[in-house]
């Protein structure tokens, strides 16, 4: 009785321990990566002051350089905390921008991106919706 824990019981232990640190560096990576394209296409519509062509130029670059993943199983619902939505959806990448009146004198747009994990063994992703607002955006 020296050995109270088997031998096999403790080489399943640690598996099991290092496919959960894994799994919680992936999705930590991924929602990482996520939020910060989600805060680039928000900064890119406040910089332009709505989404328009030149936000939209900006927003594909910002994509195509952080290696963001293209848009072939996209679905944006129409309506999204109030807002409508803007986007297209023959665009190359998964998210998107909805326009949000907020009365006469300023408006704003909520943008949705997803944290995408891949699980190969699988062959699925699973797709979290990430949404935020941008500041308010006055008309003069």
């Amino acid at each position: 009785m020296r050995e109270s824990i088997g031998g096999a019981f403790t080489l399943n232990f640690i598996a099991i321990f290092i496919i959960l640190v894994f799994a919680l560096l992936a999705g930590t990576l991924s929602y990482t990566k996520a939020f910060r394209v989600n805060s680039k296409i928000a900064n890119a519509i406040e910089k332009y002051e709505g989404y328009n062509l030149l936000a939209k130029e900006e927003i594909d670059s910002v994509l195509t350089n952080y290696g963001y993943l293209s848009g072939k199983g996209k679905s944006c619902s129409t309506k999204k905390s109030g807002g409508t939505l803007v986007t297209l959806p023959d665009q190359n990448y998964e998210y998107c921008i909805y326009y949000n009146d907020e009365g006469g004198r300023y408006y704003s747009y909520g943008v949705v991106t997803y944290m995408i994990i891949e699980l190969p063994v699988i062959s699925g992703a699973i797709k979290i919706p990430i949404f935020s607002k941008t500041n308010r955006i006055y008309r003069f």
